[in-house]
């Protein structure tokens, strides 16, 4: 009878462990989801947006593919500064052009290109899958990042760092590093000079290149992207 009691007991305590993966190879055999569960950034995005009353026809994330050559129209500067925070990430799905005198108070990640005009304030980091323009006299308040060729136009102050797997050309006037933290330029190709005003801190794997004009090296894939006007 001892005996028996204890494989009752022993039986229990085995059932109990088995019941605890039944579900889990239940599910396993005959999952009752399609696949992986897909969170939507950009629709979570534009939900907490709207219940800071934000304009959802200006709300800046593009429902584009990230092969979309269309192109996005931001929401004015003033109401974006007034719903918006540096903590926020907006990712556009397609190319970026912004035009002139806008305030950018987000991190960004656009999965195209991006083009600046003139006098364009970014307020939080930039991180560019693809080729980047940045116009003359923009302030970048943190750090770019890009996958491709980026250009800094005349003027341009960068406070924090830049990094890039491409090419870059710099014009004249550009200071990066300006601000507390400090930082440099890296970049994996060759890094282009216009006249090589500086002081820069420059890291580069394939070296540095002083030229009288950056028009006489920039590649075709940038110049096609220059010559498209932002709005």
């Amino acid at each position: 009878m001892p005996i028996l009691g204890y494989l009752e007991v022993l039986a229990l305590f085995v059932g109990m462990i088995v019941l605890c993966f039944f579900w889990g190879v239940w599910e396993y055999k005959k999952p009752k989801d399609p696949g992986p569960l897909f969170i939507d950034l950009d629709r979570t995005i534009k939900k907490r947006m709207r219940e800071r009353e934000c304009s959802v026809s200006k709300a800046p994330v593009c429902e584009h593919s990230a092969h979309s050559r269309q192109t996005l129209m931001l929401a004015e500067s003033g109401e974006q500064a007034q719903n918006s925070s540096l903590n926020e990430t907006i990712r556009v799905r397609g190319d970026l052009r912004i035009p002139k005198g806008e305030v950018i108070p987000y991190n960004m990640i656009v999965e195209g290109n991006l083009v600046s005009q003139e006098d364009v304030t970014f307020q939080g980091g930039l991180h560019v899958k693809g080729r980047v323009v940045i116009g003359a006299r923009n302030r970048l308040e943190k750090s770019i990042v890009c996958q491709k060729e980026l250009l800094l136009s005349e003027d341009v102050i960068v406070y924090n760092c830049i990094d890039c797997e491409g090419p870059v050309f710099i014009k004249n006037g550009v200071r990066v590093g300006v601000g507390v933290e400090g930082g440099g330029i890296a970049s994996a190709s060759t890094i282009y000079l216009e006249n090589a005003e500086g002081p820069l801190k420059i890291r580069s794997k394939e070296g540095i290149c002083i030229v009288g004009a950056l028009k006489e090296v920039i590649t075709e894939d940038l110049k096609q992207i220059i010559e498209v006007k932002a709005p």
